[in-house]
């Protein structure tokens, strides 16, 4: 007596085993799927299910930095949301608050730009271009440009991770590059997390709160308050991530964020030079 043939995924021809094809992951459709009480159980179900590991995600990124960076490494991942997803998530959440938002670490209006280090070159294009033409055009374009500034500096963030990949992995250089970009995509995000608390809960930043603190200084909220929050957050991140060199966690927390303000600066003459040229 022969045993009835198993039945076969539609995508891939391999025998089914179960719910899900072991093969390529592809469902097996049954004909209840498709009677509508089916339809709104698969859009229930994969909606909770995203909220759920959302959620998941988040808390651990905010209040265990690093332990989601160790946990996709290890190769823990069905029950998080994907490193790039969280990301982008987040950085749309930040895009759609950023009115809301008084510490705007990464955005640089043209005034602004001239006080970064390359505020010299930021002169002489502005001279050159503007030489020679009314005062009212060099402020038109400034209106264009913080315009631009305001949606680019939101839009190009995804091109610090590779930027700060680069930094972690010349603190430690025994692991894969590609080790260090997922490590770099979570502290990123938690970087914007920790923004909009600043900006939108706190109005400006922890040091808002603290008498006698010379709150209005550009230092203070361009510099000092981001790379104190900067080396905290390394800290706890390289901690959870690399257990192996846990004992150097520190001082390659403090070289990160001393790091991590040239890449920054980099970031923003990048963005600079896409605005100036596309306004």
């Amino acid at each position: 007596m022969h045993e009835p043939e198993k039945p076969r995924c539609v995508s891939c021809g391999a025998k089914l085993r179960g719910k899900f094809c072991h093969k390529c992951g592809e469902k097996r459709l049954r004909r209840s799927d498709l009677a509508l009480s089916g339809f709104f159980k698969t859009v229930f179900e994969k909606i909770t299910h995203l909220d759920s590991r959302f959620l998941r995600s988040v808390r651990l990124l905010v209040f265990r930095p690093g332990f989601l960076t160790a946990e996709y490494l290890q190769g823990r991942q069905k029950m998080y949301t994907k490193p790039i997803s969280l990301f982008f998530i987040i950085n749309l959440v930040y895009f759609i608050t950023i009115g809301f938002n008084d510490f705007r670490t990464y955005e640089n209006p043209l005034d602004s730009q001239l006080r970064n280090p390359y505020g010299p070159v930021v002169e002489r294009m502005l001279d050159a271009r503007f030489a020679g033409q009314p005062e009212t055009v060099r402020q038109d374009f400034e209106q264009r440009f913080n315009q631009k500034n305001h949606t680019l500096a939101k839009a190009m963030l995804l091109l610090l991770v590779p930027m700060l990949a680069l930094v972690i992995w010349l603190l430690y250089p025994n692991y894969f590059y590609g080790e260090h970009l997922i490590t770099a995509l979570h502290f990123q995000a938690l970087m914007l997390i920790q923004n909009m608390f600043l900006g939108i809960v706190l109005g400006g930043g922890i040091s808002g709160l603290l008498p006698g603190i010379a709150v209005h200084t550009h230092f203070m909220t361009e510099v000092g308050e981001p790379l104190i929050w900067v080396c905290f957050l390394a800290f706890f991140t390289f901690e959870r991530v690399y257990p192996q060199e846990r004992n150097t966690a520190i001082w390659r927390a403090l070289a990160f964020a001393l790091f991590w303000l040239p890449v920054l600066i980099g970031y923003r003459f990048l963005v600079f030079l896409v605005t100036f040229y596309t306004a």
